[in-house]
């Protein structure tokens, strides 16, 4: 028969069954590439294949199993899809060891309340530092004419000239977010927010200071997969989603001055929301 189930051995655990030819054949209800991967998710779960450990390769998987390499090779895609394994070139697979980021998203109304979200976001260094890793940005300025959506969101025509702050945010050399403002180039220009340092009081104060004081926002959540361009800069492996936010940001004169954006790989964070109750 070129196809078996996949099944637990009594004794170790592991499965015995056929050699498989084709991992997407099916005994009952589920393909053998699913048995396999919730075989093996069980064992990271319990600790039998550990954080940090190197995964065993496909030929290993495929020779402890009797399995076919094309059963081993879509189940390991599976835990990739699912984020509990990393690959890393010439390097193998990896069980992942990093816990997801927490991204603080609150909708906040006061601006002590801001500020304090604004403190919480910046656990991200912390969160990466208590890994071990060294937190880092890469952060660029330029001036494009607004695309549909951007001007939609500002409120201005499509065509007109917007500042765009952009961030890749990293821990060591890995990717983990992209961050991308929007603002109209009539409040922003000459401003600290058409440098690419950073800003260290913040862009909603530099905002004030220029006459317009954020005093509500606007969120629109997405998930989604990356185009080309965001699967690049973040290193995404195949079929693993990201989720958008786009927040909006509007003046005490009921003018939209900021559109921030921010792209996260659905295998690393936990979208974190606190809403007052009141």
């Amino acid at each position: 028969m070129p196809c078996g189930a996949i099944r637990r051995g009594r004794r170790s655990g592991l499965a015995t069954r056929r050699t498989v030819a084709c991992g997407r054949c099916q005994t009952g209800s589920r393909p053998l590439y699913h048995q396999l991967a919730s075989l093996l998710r069980e064992q990271i779960q319990t600790g039998e294949l550990a954080p940090g450990d190197r995964f065993p390769t496909e030929g290993d998987l495929s020779e402890k199993y009797a399995t076919s390499r094309n059963t081993v090779r879509l189940a390991l895609d599976v835990l990739r899809n699912d984020g509990l394994i990393i690959s890393q070139r010439g390097r193998g697979s990896f069980v992942r060891a990093d816990p997801p980021m927490r991204y603080y998203a609150s909708l906040t109304g006061s601006r002590k309340k801001r500020l304090e979200a604004d403190r919480r976001r910046d656990t991200f260094s912390q969160q990466i530092e208590a890994q071990g890793k060294t937190p880092h940005q890469v952060s660029s300025v330029e001036t494009l004419p607004a695309t549909a959506e951007v001007a939609a969101h500002l409120g201005v025509e499509p065509g007109t000239l917007v500042a765009v702050r952009r961030r890749i945010m990293y821990a060591d050399d890995q990717p983990l977010q992209l961050g991308d403002s929007y603002y109209p180039l009539d409040i922003v220009q000459g401003s600290k927010i058409m440098s690419p340092e950073d800003v260290v009081e913040g862009t909603d104060q530099v905002l004030e200071d220029l006459g317009h004081t954020p005093t509500r926002y606007e969120d629109e959540i997405t998930w989604r997969m990356p185009s080309v361009e965001e699967a690049t800069k973040l290193h995404l492996g195949p079929a693993t989603p990201v989720g958008r936010l786009l927040r909006t940001s509007i003046d005490q004169h009921d003018r939209p001055i900021e559109l921030y954006q921010v792209i996260l790989p659905g295998d690393r964070h936990v979208l974190l929301y606190e809403v007052d109750a009141q």
